[in-house]
């Protein structure tokens, strides 16, 4: 039994090693068989791809398309029967240009007799500038000052004022400006040369741009209080022989200052060169800043300046006649002058006091000459502020 078991062992095991065997190759088969079959079929595509792409390549040549026709030129243009119609558009009428007043001076009020109805502490003031400064004697003195090309309601007077609680300040705003000038009566017709006089002086101030120099430092120095009473305004500090400390008195802006002081700081501050003044600011009083800006020497190196070669007779008669029409002709005329022509007139006067002021052929100047020449200037330029600028009507 045990002979029979191990060949019936044996044989079992046979059977399932050839079982194994048929399984392995049944499985290998199909692979074997897609393999062959892909490598068989490789080289066919390949030899299709070439043969497909050689014809693409043939048929490609053979239908490439033809280059398009160049465009037809077009037709040439026809020429039109009529022109066309102009529109003519009417020109416009050139409004007035804003033209800049250039113009400058120092106006000096001349003293006179006090008024009757003046307090004691007005008459003590009067009195003391009148007699305590040099010959003429003078009570007030400010700026006049032309208004700017762009800002054509620029004020024309500056200066300081004793019992003005805003201190230094442009005039227009006062109610008794036209009449304090000497405006405030109507001139309904022309008047003479010796009726067209005024209390007041003027001297020119001629500099390269003064007038807006000028104009931009006094509006820095606008609100300058008057000095205080108990100080007498300072006015004991422009006479012999306090005026040699004046020096030490405060010269900054905003420093109290009576009108000479102001304007003298004003001067040496904006125009050093033109109107260098020998001594400090509060050594002066009117008179006093008067007699240094009248010499014969401002005067002839100013007409040096302004005038170096004589002008044409008919180009002087025009200005002369300007310069009358402001001076001696009514407010109507005055008003109706062309803003320009003012200007001119306004120049004409200032050179009329240049003249007078300076010294021919060694003789020295004539003083009724000089101070009528000045006090048409300083009507000139008064008439400009009051008739000209702000209506003929007081």
């Amino acid at each position: 039994m045990t002979d029979f078991e191990e060949k019936a062992k044996r044989y079992a095991q046979s059977l399932e090693a050839e079982e194994g065997e048929e399984v392995a190759q049944a499985e290998e088969a199909p692979a074997t068989e897609a393999e062959t079959e892909a490598d068989e079929a490789a080289p066919e595509a390949e030899t299709e791809a070439e043969e497909a792409t050689s014809e693409d390549e043939e048929s490609s040549e053979d239908e490439a398309p033809a280059p398009a026709p160049a465009p037809a030129p077009a037709p040439p243009a026809q020429a039109k029967l009529y022109p066309e119609p102009v529109v003519v558009v009417p020109a416009r009428e050139p409004a007035e240009p804003t033209i800049g007043n250039p113009n400058a001076a120092m106006l000096f009020l001349k003293a006179d007799k006090t008024a009757e109805n003046a307090t004691w502490l007005e008459a003590f003031v009067d009195h003391s500038v009148q007699f305590g400064q040099p010959y003429p004697a003078i009570t007030h003195c400010e700026m006049w000052i032309g208004e700017r090309a762009n800002k054509p309601k620029d004020d024309n007077h500056f200066s300081t004022y004793l019992g003005t609680k805003a201190g230094a300040t442009w005039t227009s705003g006062l109610s008794d400006s036209r009449r304090f000038y000497g405006c405030g009566a109507e001139v309904t017709e022309d008047i003479t040369r010796r009726m067209a006089r005024s209390s007041w002086s003027a001297i020119p101030i001629f500099s390269l741009g003064g007038a807006e120099k000028l104009r931009r430092e006094c509006n820095v120095h606008q609100g300058t209080p008057y000095p205080p009473a108990v100080l007498l305004w300072q006015y004991p500090m422009s006479t012999w022989p306090l005026r040699a400390f004046s020096g030490l008195v405060d010269d900054r802006i905003k420093a109290p200052a009576h009108c000479a002081a102001l304007s003298a700081r004003i001067l040496r501050t904006a125009l050093p060169e033109t109107a260098a003044l020998a001594h400090p600011s509060h050594w002066y009083g009117p008179s006093s800043l008067y007699l240094e800006l009248a010499t014969p020497a401002r005067m002839e190196m100013a007409l040096a300046r302004e005038q170096p070669t004589v002008r044409a007779q008919v180009e002087e008669e025009e200005l002369d006649r300007l310069a009358d029409t402001l001076a001696q002709h009514s407010d109507d005329e005055v008003a109706a002058m062309r803003r320009q022509d003012a200007h001119a007139a306004l120049r004409q006067l200032a050179i009329h006091v240049l003249r007078a002021g300076s010294r021919v052929d060694g003789s020295e100047v004539d003083q009724d000459d000089f101070r009528d020449a000045q006090e048409r200037y300083a009507w000139g330029l008064c008439r400009y502020t009051w008739k000209h600028r702000e209506g003929a009507s007081p």
